[in-house]
């Protein structure tokens, strides 16, 4: 069967593509920021559960609940301008994934109350408790990384939909994708490196240089892997996605460059325990990345869907609303913290 006929019709926006997938690279930088602390930070606290707890582990601990909170909604507007844009694409994936994709919300709620449990409950839960709850609530994250890999690769494999009709329950995933493993891990091990730059940056506010010790030790050594799984993610890709990356697009090269420059920088400072060296090649990095695995989706769905052909409404009230929106609950997330961060003192 031709794949293009299983491609449904576009999905009008309001406004040009660009604007809602520039959105979408800032608000999914962000939350990769995020969610990359969270599961970073969850990750260490177990390893130092495993050795009884450290003030690392119960400090880091008290901060993961807040700080899943803001992955989740900073998490909703990339995925939101995702459908609004390639909504024809995400939406077959999640039909043909759907109780794995359903199953996602269970296990977000219980790993989040996990993470309230052990937070609130740390003393009277005991080692033992400590160690189960911190293992759930990794093994939670892992779930949902897998998922949202497994949906955001089947989206750009139209010609593999068919299998659809074989099995019309929900059960399938993008296992046979050599992609899928890779990219997946990529972004495992970068959230280990990010969870050890949020633990320095705490040491670094707290004037703790344990802290900053172990955080760094995680940053630069994860950094190091993950040059590894970025190669593997690169060489996995179609030969004319990945040359897109080898001089054949002009932005794409740039962007790999830039990349590769980040790297080196965040190896070198990672290695020199330099936290805010670190963090600034990290947050530079990361909407780097972003824009890469726009373009790489681009690439894929290129022989079924344009930005350039999208219909476009010209509504702009939808885009106001949103930024108008934005600055609001920006305001009111800063305050909060601000709130958060004077009971802590207190």
């Amino acid at each position: 069967m031709d794949p293009s006929a299983l491609v449904p019709a576009a999905i009008g926006i309001s406004v040009h593509p660009v604007w809602p997938v520039a959105f979408s690279i800032v608000a999914f930088s962000a939350h990769l920021l995020l969610m990359n602390a969270v599961f970073g930070g969850s990750a260490i606290v177990f390893i130092h559960s495993l050795a009884g707890g450290t003030p690392v582990s119960r400090n880091i601990s008290r901060k993961l609940p807040t700080l899943l909170a803001l992955a989740i909604n900073a998490g909703v507007p990339p995925l939101l301008f995702l459908q609004a844009v390639y909504g024809q694409f995400s939406y077959v994936s999640s039909i043909l994934m759907a109780v794995f994709w359903l199953a996602v919300i269970a296990v977000l709620i219980s790993g989040y109350y996990a993470m309230y449990i052990h937070n609130y409950r740390y003393e009277k839960l005991g080692d033992s408790g400590r160690k189960l709850l911190m293992f759930g609530v990794l093994c939670s994250i892992l779930y949902i990384a897998f998922m949202l890999s497994n949906k955001m690769t089947l989206m750009l494999r139209p010609e593999v939909w068919s299998e659809y009709f074989s099995d019309q329950h929900g059960f399938i995933l993008n296992l046979g994708d050599p992609v899928l493993y890779p990219r997946f891990l990529h972004f495992v091990v970068s959230a280990l490196a990010v969870g050890g730059l949020f633990v320095a940056l705490v040491g670094k506010r707290k004037g703790e240089l344990q802290f900053i010790d172990t955080g760094m030790k995680w940053f630069s050594r994860a950094t190091l892997v993950n040059v590894l799984m970025g190669v593997w993610f690169l060489m996995a890709l179609p030969k004319d996605v990945m040359l897109i990356f080898m001089g054949q697009d002009l932005a794409a090269s740039i962007l790999l460059c830039a990349g590769i420059i980040a790297v080196l920088a965040m190896l070198h400072s990672g290695f020199t325990k330099n936290v805010y060296a670190a963090t600034a090649a990290t947050v530079f990095i990361v909407p780097v990345m972003a824009t890469m695995r726009h373009l790489v989706r681009q690439k894929y769905l290129e022989p079924y869907f344009s930005l350039d052909t999208a219909p476009v409404s010209g509504d702009w009230s939808p885009v106001i609303l949103f930024i108008v929106s934005l600055i609001a609950g920006g305001f009111c997330i800063v305050y909060m913290l601000k709130l958060m961060a004077k009971a802590e003192r207190g």
